[in-house]
């Protein structure tokens, strides 16, 4: 055993070559070097470290019995790491009915984790087929299966690593599944496939070790003992509380419900009175709680209802098509606002505090983003003729301004299909909101048209509407349809007050007729993007692609190649970002143009149609997927560095 000191492992060394002379010599094959590379799974010793081996996509062969499982941990324990290898393939529990199935097998200790897969017959599950009827609901239940997993990993500390000291130290033994926040999205960690009639949960697990040397015991308490009862908790509906699942469910199914509605309501957004908008900080951002929470609550004058499920009404703020300002003055609540707006495009968990704030989908919210990538991107409506001549109908810079991102941004978002714009002052370009009389006598040559002169226009030429965060800027009071002030979290109407102020203190703004063009983007993805280990999203913010020549330097001792995330905020899981990576890495195996128009509704179909596992087909099976729109496709995309414009 090559524990201990460095004399333990001289000696296992010269045991070693010592073992292998003797099995070339009674074999006659392949030299020292072929006895490694059985030894350790087909690697070789010290080649191809943290290389892991996927079982076939599609084998033809039948799953093998729960006891070949026990045997082989049995067999492998102390055995070199390579000796995993084995576990590859199905096995069939005899009791609980379920596979476990072993899809991708790390090779060694500190390589990315192993995947693995519960999966069982929805009708050997009890399942009710009314959690399965919608897509929503579906959803909805496979988010509360992956919920209650996390927790019951989390109660076992099944996701701990062992605490070991050194190389020689034991290591690995953490379970996880991809844990789910505030929000309710498809994950590809718990999948049901109708059209197989089964459902799967999908698991990383750190095979464990101590050195090189498998731990088969602790292997044992993961796959032998803590699935199986995972999956009787999880999997098998006796086990779960349905009043807990149908609630749930049906919190989810009634917030979609009412999203349906807003578009034939004229609205963009509904708040319903009693939502808690703050929140308590943290990963997950949960809700605050205590006495000082003020519940969200608009006047009876002007409220609106929509229409729940049951055929009951919920009153709350409608926040009207067109231009609406929000104001107020400081920390009285209006970004709170803004953020749960922006954050409605998704559902909730029960509880959450914002369950019943709902967005249109569409809705994008729009940031200055200083030093972004642009390409070829047609910023004219708000940019022209800028020094040197540039033409800005198809600008391109690696290093943009605020205003000329924020400008991309917008016009970006238009070109994907958003219909509501959603802006806060205090993280925008203020020279893109607006230019004031005095700004305009100084300055003749100005290359900026501001917002504000266009934004009327947006509406009339495009339907898109815009909700703005305004504390001193009172101009935009001229082009708002709708003014709310928000005093001590409370909302309130103030348009006919925000009509005599305009009328008291009237202001020369320059309006535009018309809005302009926007983009039509069509570019290759760089070769470049595949040529290491391909993209891969470590934390929600950032794409890492080693293979781009062009880094980002994010603090001033770590450069980092890849595609900067951060200033899109309605990404909220880093699963999300993966899903971007493995989309990302799937376009550019295509080597062909990519176009909006025809990639996003392709993607829409396929991950409605087959799941997200359509992302990347050639990637190996995993848990690790969050569903993201269109929207934040054509974002990851359009910050790629490196481009080819497409012929």
């Amino acid at each position: 055993m090559l524990i201990g000191g460095s004399s333990h492992l001289n000696v296992g060394r010269r045991q070693s070559t010592k073992t292998a002379n003797e099995w070339y010599k009674m074999t006659g094959r392949g030299g020292r070097g072929a006895y490694y590379k059985s030894l350790y799974g087909g690697r070789g010793r010290g080649r191809g470290r943290g290389q892991a081996v996927s079982a076939p996509a599609n084998s033809s062969a039948g799953p093998k019995n729960w006891s070949d499982l026990k045997q082989i941990l049995a067999n492998i324990d102390r055995q070199q790491y390579g000796a995993y290898n084995q576990l590859r393939g199905q096995f069939l529990h005899p009791e609980l009915g379920f596979k476990l199935a072993v899809d991708y097998v790390q090779g060694d200790a500190y390589a990315p984790p192993s995947r693995v897969r519960a999966i069982a017959e929805l009708n050997s599950t009890g399942i009710p087929s009314s959690l399965l009827h919608s897509r929503v609901r579906r959803i909805a239940f496979a988010d509360y299966l992956t919920r209650i997993a996390a927790h019951l990993i989390q109660d076992s500390q099944l996701n701990e690593n062992a605490a070991g000291a050194g190389w020689s130290g034991p290591k690995g033994g953490a379970f996880r599944i991809n844990g789910p926040g505030q929000q309710v999205l498809e994950r590809n960690s718990c999948v049901i496939k109708l059209s197989e009639n089964t459902i799967e949960l999908r698991f990383t697990v750190s095979l464990p070790a101590q050195g090189r040397t498998i731990l088969g015991g602790k292997a044992q308490q993961i796959l032998l003992d803590a699935v199986p009862e995972l999956v009787q908790r999880t999997l098998h509906f006796s086990s779960l509380s349905s009043q807990d699942v149908e609630s749930h469910v049906s919190s989810v199914e009634e917030q979609d419900y009412l999203r349906s509605q807003l578009k034939s309501r004229g609205l963009v957004a509904f708040v319903a009175n009693g939502s808690v908008l703050p929140r308590a900080g943290g990963p997950f951002a949960r809700p605050m709680t205590g006495p000082k929470v003020i519940p969200f609550e608009i006047d009876s004058e002007h409220e609106v209802s929509l229409s729940r499920l049951n055929g009951q009404s919920v009153c709350g703020l409608g926040i009207p098509t067109g231009v609406t300002v929000l104001s107020g003055g400081g920390f009285h609540g209006k970004s709170t606002l803004l953020e749960a707006i922006e954050l409605g495009i998704y559902n909730h968990i029960p509880r959450d505090g914002r369950e019943l704030v709902v967005t249109d989908p569409t809705a994008v919210k729009i940031r200055a983003e200083d030093g972004r990538n642009v390409h070829q991107t047609d910023i004219s409506p708000y940019i022209i003729n800028i020094p040197g001549g540039q033409d800005t109908r198809q600008f391109t810079t690696g290093d943009a301004s605020g205003s000329t991102s924020m400008a991309a941004n917008i016009q970006e978002a238009l070109e994907v299909g958003c219909k509501t714009l959603l802006i806060d002052e205090d993280s925008s370009a203020t020279n893109l909101l607006i230019r004031d009389e005095r700004m305009h006598a100084l300055v003749q040559n100005e290359p900026i048209t501001p917002m504000i002169s266009r934004v009327r226009a947006l509406k009339e030429d495009y339907d898109t509407s815009t909700i703005i965060v305004i504390g001193g800027l009172g101009d935009w009071l001229s082009v708002a349809d709708n003014v709310i002030v928000m005093n001590s979290y409370c909302p309130r109407f103030r348009n006919d007050e925000a009509r005599l102020i305009c009328q008291n203190h009237p202001s020369e703004l320059q309006i535009a007729e018309r809005y302009g063009n926007l983009p039509n983007h069509s570019f290759v993805v760089p070769s470049a993007v595949l040529a290491s280990k391909g993209p891969f999203a470590k934390r929600k913010d950032f794409i890492l692609i080693p293979g781009l020549d062009q880094p980002i330097l994010r603090t001033s001792t770590d450069a980092e190649s890849g595609i900067d995330l951060s200033s899109i905020e309605q990404l909220v899981e880093t699963g999300q970002s993966r899903l971007l990576a493995a989309i990302l890495g799937n376009i550019a195996k295509g080597k062909r143009p990519v176009t909006f128009s025809q990639l996003l509704p392709e993607l829409s179909k396929a991950f409605e149609d087959d799941g997200l596992d359509k992302a990347d087909p050639s990637s190996p099976i995993g848990g690790d997927w969050v569903w993201t729109r269109g929207i934040e496709v054509a974002a990851m995309l359009c910050r790629l560095r490196g481009v080819q414009e497409s012929s």
